[in-house]
């Protein structure tokens, strides 16, 4: 297969991925504290990836030390997602947090594009996609807050934290992938990057769990193991196969196959009996790619264009 091939390969299972583990993590959370998941799956991510980075790259902790500022801002947006993201699956359609999640990153970077930051003109046809991007998410949390998602439980103060949570999530990963690029332009590798961003993760969930988490949300002994490879496979996976994807593919087609996650999440979602068909989640959802699709197309068209 040539690098291309495999970049779409990669992103073809992201996309997968993605949807089998937010509906799984949304069915999960119903009987297990979010906050117990966190901490079981970001400490079996960082021993994994810091062991590994001490064994092939040890280099890479003396470049993480001179950049000890760049690594604290990346626990704190690492851990602020994070958070955000499993909160807000205790509580809403997957599907709904999928989507907010997802489409809270090109409207970060837009937002940042049009201050301080700005290099281009952007097109008008890609400025109405973004626009039509925008409305689809408030779509969504028009649905949930009114009851007509797939998803209709707590209260609606609980319903508009978790839309809260997944569109402050959605912001905060994105920023931390800016960071997170600034250790890799200076030589640090994936690996070890990956081993040092979840302290803060696991100091907060912790610290939450033990403070007001329940002893009956927390899994028997016999389910640790299960539950500790799986938050770790289904965490760590789709966070690989993204960094494969977006370094072998195109801006185009990585974009566009990160648009489609939230299609694959409302599929994998219909298995869980929890919930039911929502048109109106399925409407927004594909209102939401078509939008930033086309606006990654008219991007695409823009750039060549220019050069």
């Amino acid at each position: 297969m040539s690098p291309s091939q495999i970049g779409l390969a990669a992103l073809l299972a992201f996309a997968v991925f993605q949807g089998v583990r937010d509906a799984l993590f949304g069915n999960v959370f119903q009987s297990v504290s979010f906050l117990f998941v966190a901490v079981v799956a970001f400490s079996a991510s960082t021993a994994v990836f810091l062991a590994y980075a001490c064994w092939r790259t040890p280099d890479d902790f003396r470049l993480l030390r001179g950049r000890l500022r760049t690594v604290w801002l990346v626990n704190v947006m690492t851990a602020a997602a994070w958070l955000g993201f499993l909160y807000s699956l205790r509580h809403l359609e997957p599907a709904v947090v999928a989507t907010v999640y997802n489409g809270a990153g090109p409207l970060t970077v837009l937002a940042m594009g049009t201050g301080v930051y700005a290099q281009t003109r952007r097109p008008s046809g890609e400025t109405a996609a973004y626009v039509g991007l925008a409305a689809a998410l408030v779509g969504l949390a028009v649905i949930v807050l009114a009851g007509q998602s797939g998803l209709s439980s707590g209260s609606a103060i609980v319903q508009a934290s978790a839309i809260a949570g997944a569109g402050l999530g959605g912001v905060a990963i994105t920023v931390s992938y800016l960071y997170t690029r600034r250790l890799n332009d200076a030589g640090v590798s994936t690996e070890a990057g990956l081993g040092v961003s979840f302290f803060l993760t696991l100091v907060v969930a912790g610290g939450l769990e033990l403070a007001i988490g329940t002893p009956e949300m927390r899994p028997a002994a016999g389910e640790m193991a299960w539950l500790t490879a799986v938050a770790f496979l289904l965490i760590v996976l789709p966070a690989m196969l993204v960094r494969i994807g977006v370094k072998r593919s195109s801006p185009l087609a990585a974009n566009a196959f990160r648009t489609l996650g939230p299609v694959c999440v409302f599929a994998v979602q219909q298995f869980d009996r929890r919930l039911v068909f929502s048109g109106w989640t399925l409407a927004c959802i594909i209102a939401f790619c078509v939008c930033s699709i086309a606006a990654s197309i008219m991007r695409f068209w823009s750039e060549r264009r220019a050069g």
